[in-house]
């Protein structure tokens, strides 16, 4: 689960600064927006693996308990069946996320992630303008979501789109 904190995004003197972490603005290749889905398919497959399961579960303890201890048979699988649904819901409803990403002559790196996409492709469009001036300045307050949200992203060379999921 992410966690918010408040980061400061500050262009000065020709460094970006994105909370203690600097990226002089000469050394960066390319800055680029990447949407971050939460995984809903996987979620909704594992609640319907998890759901049948505790169906299955459920019937196979309604015949071969006792008659006494049937109910309570019944109420453990109807408080199991809701804890999938609310874990379900958790996911469906999860927000999807904007990373700013700086590429580097190394490795891109996620600088934040926030869930305004405005304001992500604004920071790439002012990342990128004060690589052109020397003079720029900048300074703005952003809510970063830190902590593991999506997956992680390797990419190597051009033209690569593979993923390494978590």
């Amino acid at each position: 689960m992410a966690r918010s904190v408040v980061t400061d995004v500050v262009v000065s003197r020709r460094v970006l600064w994105i909370g203690a972490e600097a990226y002089p603005l000469n050394n960066i290749a390319r800055a680029t927006t990447v949407r971050v889905d939460p995984p809903r398919g996987q979620a909704i497959a594992r609640f319907v693996k998890s759901f049948v399961i505790v169906i299955i579960l459920a019937l196979i303890a309604l015949v071969v308990l006792p008659n006494g201890y049937q109910d309570a048979a019944a109420v453990v699988a109807l408080a199991a069946m809701g804890l999938l649904v609310v874990q379900l819901g958790g996911v469906i409803l999860d927000k999807t996320y904007y990373a700013l990403v700086i590429e580097t002559a190394g490795t891109p790196n996620t600088a934040l992630v926030t869930n305004d996409p405005e304001l992500v492709h604004d920071l790439v469009r002012v990342v990128m303008e004060a690589i052109d001036d020397p003079q720029a300045s900048f300074h703005q307050q952003v809510t970063n979501y830190i902590g593991q949200v999506g997956d992680n992203f390797k990419v190597f060379g051009s033209g690569n789109v593979g993923k390494v999921g978590n």
